[in-house]
Parts: C-alpha cells; structure tokens; sequence
C-alpha cells in the first residue's frame, strides 16, 4: 500500500528539532517494515535529513510564529501536488494541524483521507480569542470530512464527536505506543555508571518537555518532600521546554538544586539509558491537562520501570496498578511523594510493577501491533481493496 504521511510540528523554544515528531517516524519506519511504501511530508528539521526507511520529504519554512505553519502548508502542499502527479497515493495520514491541505491532496488524487487526532485540536488554555474559535471551525469542517479520524484515547474519541460533530462511525481508537525494540529493561548499576551518576543514590525520574501542563511545580514539591525524608533520593529531570528557567529558580528557592540533575534535551536513542538508571519513573500530569496521549508512560513501562503518574482520564482509562502503573490525585505534591517513597521502600513491588508493565506495553502498545491495526482499519478503504473484493464476490457469484 502507497502511503503518504504528513505531519506539522514546532516548538518556539525548539525549532532546531522538535520531539513531537517521534511518533510519526516510529509509525512510518513500521509500516515500511509491514511492506508498504510510505513518503513522509515533514519540516525541515534535523530528524527530516537523516536517512530512514521511509521516504522523507523535508519541506522548508519561513521564519516567524505567523507565516513558518503557513510557508510549510503552501509549500507541502505543491510538493505533494508535484509527486501525486508522478505517482497517486493511496491513503494520506495526517496528524491534525491547522492546515486543508492533506485532506485536499487526498481528494485531489482519490485517496483516502486519515486524521490523526493525538491531543485537543483546541486545548483548553487555547480556546480563547479569535484564534481559537478560527481553529476550532477548521477543525470541525476538516474532521467532518475525512474518510477516519483516528484517536490515541477513549476521551479523544468522545471529544471529536461531541465539540467537533464527527459521526461516531469515523471514529477509530488506535492507542500510541513505544519501540519495544530501544526500550528495554538494562541492567540499572550500568546505566547509572553510562549516564555519570553517583551509584550510592535511588533516582526518580522525568522524561519530557517543561510545560506547565506536565505538573513539574508538584514534582519539585514531591521531590521536597521525599529528599526530607529519605536523603539518598535524588531527581533526574530529562528534556527541556518553556518552564525550564522558571523550574530551576524554583528548585534553587528550595534549596534542592544540589540533588536535581538536569539533562537537557537529549537524543532519542539516549534516553532508555537515563530511563534506565531510574528507580521510579514520574507522570505529575496537571488535573487540567485535558486528553492527551500519554507516549512517556509507555516508555517508562517498555524500560521495565514502575511508574507513578497523575489520574487523569486519559491516563487512567490505560493504565492501572495491575500493568505497572500507581495512579495517584493530580496536583497533589503529598500523594505523589507518598506514592514514589512506598516503591521505594518495596523494593520487590516495584520489579514485579516494572516487569508487569514491560509485559503489558510488549503484548498491546509495541509498534507492530499498532502499526496491524492501522493496516486492517485502512485496507477495506483502500481504492484496490475495494474493487480486488468486488471482484472477488463477482467471480464467487459466477462460480455459484
């Protein structure tokens, strides 16, 4: 099968290379392992010039937060018009962004059309203003008219149909996952020693970007907390993001600076290794962070690791403390300081929790089987399938 995938993605304290395109390589580089042929519309970043399995066409942008998403639609816009005119798509997957042109290239050239919807078109700190509503109406008009809309959670699901009147028939819940493959549980003394840590202390861990929605002002409150009580306690915080500076002068206010190693960002293939020096692995989620998927708890669980994380629903609605996961109140420092000092202090609990959780994201939430259920949701709409059944059926009445 001839896929096309588009994806748009910045990050304005970023823009050399932003994370939020993980995904969209890992799914790519499956579906080619799958046997489909697959070209990648992406933004000229560092990731987009390396070479992959995939077929990769880096479209290049203006600078400036107004006219970089609009130069980026114009232009993959012509380069897919130039190359459907060599050789047609059959399906066209896009991850929302605020731009017609992938669902247009698909009419253009008979495809079919699957939106990707990973977290709200419209968040709730954005909904505000004229922007907001502009995206929420282009949201609605181009998730009405997609052939699928597929969602990575449950709440997703609910949230298309009922703010943006997508039918519930469109609608496919296709969860996010991990590389099974590069996370994996590694020996904790090694990793400790790779990542220049000191091997008397116990680690807790964050991996992700610094946004206010993540819940990292409860985080440096937990962490208070726990190294008051158990000085051996130290915290990794790996990533970067907007709230970085802000963190840090928090985290010297409270005098916990000497026992917070901050990482930075990191590459991709690095941060297993720092997973894997952790001894619990944080998702301190603000309660009013909305639907989101939650892509650094099925990494931390792939790395073997027990995990405390916030109980949002759409954390919640995955995860329990049956397949690796300690579910606790959001925003609370207290519960969460409680929650990572009893895994702590169970030491046989959290290797059954780890070992749990790297079973249940190997079995559901790995590549493969995220990439077999895309496959089955889009050969019966693709345009060969259709007619190779047509025929299949013509042939059997003639048989009859």
């Amino acid at each position: 099968m001839n896929w096309w995938v588009c994806c748009y993605w910045h990050e304005p304290d970023a823009p050399t290379d932003p994370v939020g395109l993980v995904r969209i390589w890992a799914l790519a580089d499956a579906l080619v392992s799958a046997g489909d042929d697959v070209t990648v519309f992406a933004p000229k970043y560092r990731s987009a010039l390396v070479p992959r399995r995939s077929r990769v066409v880096p479209i290049a942008m203006l600078p400036g937060s107004i006219i970089r998403p609009i130069s980026f639609a114009v232009l993959a816009f012509l380069s897919g018009l130039w190359r459907g005119l060599r050789q047609r798509p059959k399906m066209v997957y896009y991850r929302w962004m605020e731009s017609l042109h992938p669902l247009l290239l698909a009419r253009i050239f008979g495809a079919t059309c699957i939106c990707e919807v990973n977290g709200e078109p419209v968040p709730p700190w954005g909904a505000g203003g004229w922007r907001g509503r502009l995206t929420h109406a282009l949201a609605a008009f181009a998730l009405r008219r997609c052939d699928r809309v597929v969602v990575l959670t449950e709440g997703l699901g609910q949230l298309v149909q009922t703010r943006y009147g997508v039918a519930a028939a469109q609608v496919a819940l296709l969860p996010s996952g991990s590389d099974v493959s590069l996370f994996y549980p590694r020996e904790r003394g090694r990793c400790v020693r790779e990542a220049g840590l000191d091997p008397a202390c116990e680690y807790i861990g964050f991996v992700g970007s610094f946004y206010q929605y993540q819940g990292l002002t409860t985080l440096l409150g937990a962490f208070e907390r726990l190294h008051a009580r158990r000085s051996s306690v130290r915290l990794v915080m790996v990533g970067d993001g907007e709230e970085a500076a802000a963190l840090r002068e928090q985290a010297a206010q409270r005098g916990l600076s000497s026992w917070i190693t901050w990482t930075g960002r990191v590459s991709y293939a690095q941060v297993p290794l720092l997973i894997g020096a952790m001894d619990v692995c944080v998702a301190p989620f603000c309660g009013d962070r909305g639907e989101t998927s939650p892509v650094k708890i099925f990494d931390y669980l792939a790395c073997g690791k027990p995990v405390v994380a916030s109980a949002i629903p759409s954390v919640a609605a995955l995860f329990a403390q049956s397949n690796g996961v300690v579910l606790v109140e959001p925003d609370c420092a207290e519960s969460l300081a409680d929650a990572v000092l009893a895994l702590l202090d169970q030491p046989e609990e959290s290797r059954r929790l780890g070992s749990d959780g790297r079973t249940f994201v190997e079995k559901r939430f790995g590549w493969e089987a995220i990439v077999r259920g895309l496959r089955d949701l889009a050969k019966p709409m693709a345009p060969d399938y259709q007619h190779q059944q047509r025929v299949h059926s013509n042939n059997a009445g003639e048989r009859a």
